[in-house]
């Protein structure tokens, strides 16, 4: 019985000490380097990363703070995307089978954004896997969507986004689906055309298929009482991401609700609606500066 008892003691204090050890390192992680080192990869010509703060978090894992990602930061434009905080947690058990995957939640714009990542080495070129969920994020916060303080577009938005990337960080394949709910067109000042009011959909869904060969194919539709909205049509893309090239078509019916509306965006594009209020028209040109035609 003794011999037993100094064995267990012998493998409490061998575990003990392993544990101690592993928690020592977690915890004395130089986090500050491993944050400069994610800033410098990410950071690429046109796009730059910003990262306040990287700490560990419990259970293992990592919290940042502070994300902000920009494209041509010496213009002093806004940010492409703004993450309040991003908790990574890994899946330990999938290093057995020579992946690495981790799960991520995120939170920005007044909602959340969940997912997992999973890096793959097995047969064929390695990939990362990157799925993710959007849970009703505040469309009117996001920068692109505002100017001079007013914004374009209100309502929260959710949707589902499947997409594959090489290590230089190429989109491979990619899947987005979107959706709105209780939608608002506002027409912020300084947009191409101003709105005497609000243009409201019940629903709006939208779905972006992509890969490197074939560009992206959008879909975009928006139904609302009196109004029917329908886009179509492709987008090449470029880098930097402002000059990826869109070529759409698209359609607006409203017979009496907005038909003043309908009537000022046919001014634009030199067309009239027909009998039952629709009006047909084009999106073209690179996406800093689109075109909008017959």
């Amino acid at each position: 019985m003794r011999i037993k008892r100094v064995i267990v003691q012998v493998l409490a204090y061998t575990l003990y000490g392993l544990i101690a050890f592993i928690v020592f390192v977690y915890v004395t992680f130089p986090y500050d380097l491993l944050q400069q080192r994610l800033v410098d990869w990410f950071s690429r010509e046109g796009v730059q990363l910003g990262l306040s703060k990287l700490r560990p978090a419990f259970p293992p894992g990592v919290q940042a703070e502070g994300i902000r990602v920009q494209l041509d930061p010496a213009s002093g434009s806004e940010a492409l995307l703004s993450i309040e905080t991003l908790r990574v947690e890994p899946e330990w058990a999938a290093l057995l089978s020579r992946q690495w995957q981790a799960r991520f939640v995120a939170g920005l714009y007044g909602g959340r954004l969940e997912g997992d990542v999973r890096y793959s080495t097995g047969e064929g070129p390695a990939l990362w896997d990157v799925k993710t969920r959007l849970v009703e994020l505040e469309i009117a916060q996001y920068p692109l969507f505002r100017k001079d303080d007013k914004t374009l577009l209100r309502g929260r938005l959710s949707g589902d986004s499947s997409m594959t990337f090489s290590l230089d960080g190429a989109m491979q394949e990619g899947n987005i689906t979107l959706r709105m709910q209780s939608v608002a067109f506002t027409g912020a000042p300084g947009w191409p055309f101003q709105l005497q009011r609000d243009i409201a959909c019940d629903t709006l869904q939208g779905e972006l298929k992509t890969s490197p060969k074939q560009g992206g194919i959008v879909s975009l539709k928006c139904q609302g009482e009196d109004l029917a909205l329908d886009i179509n049509g492709t987008v090449a893309w470029k880098a930097p991401l402002v000059e990826s090239q869109l070529n759409m078509r698209g359609q607006v019916r409203s017979e009496e609700a907005y038909k003043q509306e309908v009537d000022l965006l046919a001014a634009f594009v030199r067309k009239r609606p027909d009998r039952r209020g629709e009006l047909s028209f084009r999106l073209q040109g690179p996406l800093r500066q689109v075109r909008l035609g017959a």
